[in-house]
């Protein structure tokens, strides 16, 4: 309902700046679809989050990504887990430390967000490219902070991933547990993948949020409002 909400007020705006004699960009009209080479902008998170209601057209914009992925068939693995229009991915502009699954809408956000977000960060704070990203994992049936009673983790709907380092084409590596806190170029480009982080995925975790995310960024779609921390 309410992104539906959204949508009616996007389109009457853009209604109101075409009879006005304005040519929005198609990057900020609402019904274009997303492209990967389009830079994020306002919309991009909206754009996301329809993907949740149209596996079709997210496997479409995977196609058009440098990402290898194959899709999944939906699955359930136990009370409250499983794989539903979820891919696995095992590499692509960037190698990983193992392949791993995610859903669609997740790996859309990984794809954005390495091509827009890391890679820039990393030329222009580490004069290198990221050629490796080291992870702890995507899937696990479990609770929230692996917690005996709760809710469950998006980690059980292989909806968040977590993300512990990089490694560069120069050699170098640069891990959130060791390089997180600093005035360095390492803490630079951390600082600036995890604010990038927080415009394309739901939710974006990292030291500044608890101990148990001392040495990684944890990264996922669940949907509803942002959480950046």
């Amino acid at each position: 309902m309410r992104r539906s909400l959204l949508l009616l007020l996007l389109a009457l705006c853009a209604v109101l700046a075409w009879r006005s004699g304005l040519r929005l960009p198609d990057r900020h009209l609402p019904w274009t679809p997303l492209s990967p080479a389009t830079a994020p902008n306002w919309l991009t998170g909206y754009k996301l989050g329809r993907f949740d209601d149209d596996p079709q057209a997210c496997l479409r914009f995977l196609r058009q990504t440098a990402l290898r992925f194959e899709p999944l068939e939906d699955r359930s693995t136990g009370d409250g887990c499983g794989f539903f229009d979820a891919v696995r991915i095992d590499g692509g502009p960037v190698a990983y430390t193992a392949p791993f699954s995610t859903t669609c809408r997740l790996a859309a956000s990984i794809a954005l967000w390495q091509r827009h977000v890391v890679q820039p960060a990393a030329r222009n704070t580490l004069s290198a490219e990221v050629r490796r990203i080291d992870h702890y994992g995507s899937y696990a049936c479990r609770n929230i902070d692996n917690r005996a009673t709760g809710r469950r983790s998006e980690h059980a709907l292989a909806n968040a991933w977590d993300v512990a380092g990089f490694r560069l084409d120069n050699g170098d590596r640069i891990t959130v547990a060791s390089h997180w806190v600093g005035d360095e170029a390492g803490a630079r480009f951390l600082g600036q993948v995890h604010d990038g982080a927080c415009d394309l995925f739901s939710t974006t975790l990292g030291p500044a949020h608890n101990e148990a995310h001392a040495d990684h960024f944890h990264l996922d779609a669940r949907g509803g409002f942002p959480v950046c921390r």
